[in-house]
């Protein structure tokens, strides 16, 4: 199954090779803004489409991504380049299944399980869920949190991983992130929004 994440090509996304993160300097934490994050956390019902990019050590993937999100329930696209098909992740807590190019099915309790297991590299969908929408998750602490001068995050640390959200689109209100990294050990993810669409506004 390692040939999957193959599939997905190794060139990464113009400017990946760069990364925010080491040697960053944080600017001064500001004030939380419980409205903004009551606003975003209030989209129940939400598509994104952009670019995604994975890198870990010295080898990446890379691949167009469609994210469409109505309560509880998920689905999630990756289009790998060069035909090398569709990748597509959907379901709801307890129970997700991941569809492969080649017409096969694998179901288990975690997202991010079954990613790893057939790509070879782990997207934390249950965390990213809310971090895709630049805010943390519920449930557990953020720290090392970093508001910009809107009181939007610019930086948070949860469950593990680092979040940078580098950039916001600011057509729409509430405002959603552009550009954003999430980093853990020697995984890096990178994501870029095209296009969001909020169907509960």
């Amino acid at each position: 199954m390692r040939a999957l994440a193959a599939a997905l090509g190794l060139a990464l996304l113009g400017g990946c090779a760069g990364w925010p993160f080491a040697g960053r300097e944080a600017p001064p934490v500001g004030p939380g803004p419980a409205d903004h994050r009551a606003a975003v956390a209030a989209l129940d019902d939400w598509r994104l489409a952009g670019k995604l990019a994975v890198q870990r050590d010295d080898e990446g993937v890379s691949a167009t991504l469609e994210w469409r999100e109505q309560g509880d329930r998920f689905d999630l696209r990756l289009v790998a380049p060069l035909n090398g098909g569709t990748f597509q992740l959907s379901g709801a807590p307890g129970r997700v299944a991941l569809a492969t190019p080649e017409g096969e099915v694998f179901v288990a309790a975690s997202a991010g399980d079954l990613v790893e297991q057939h790509l070879g590299w782990r997207l934390p969908v249950e965390g990213a869920r809310w971090w895709v929408r630049g805010i943390p998750a519920p449930g557990s602490a953020a720290t090392q949190e970093v508001f910009d001068a809107q009181g939007r995050w610019t930086d948070f640390a949860q469950d593990g991983w680092r979040i940078s959200i580098l950039d916001y689109l600011e057509d729409q209100q509430p405002h959603l992130p552009r550009k954003l990294f999430l980093a853990r050990d020697t995984l890096k993810v990178r994501v870029v929004v095209k296009r969001w669409e909020l169907g509960n506004l």
